[in-house]
């Protein structure tokens, strides 16, 4: 799936560049990817 991962880089970068709604993650362009549940170091990090 490299190249779907590649395809939604550049789709990410343009959307966040162009784009006021965003911001935009690279999930939000891969349609055969999930998104990995954060660890909860990571979310108790994100809260602080």
């Amino acid at each position: 799936m490299r190249v779907e991962r590649g395809s939604a880089l550049l789709a990410m970068m343009y959307a966040n560049v162009n784009y006021k709604d965003g911001p935009y993650k690279i999930f939000d362009f891969m349609q055969h990817e999930t998104e990995q549940p954060i660890s909860l170091e990571q979310a108790m990090e994100s809260w602080a």
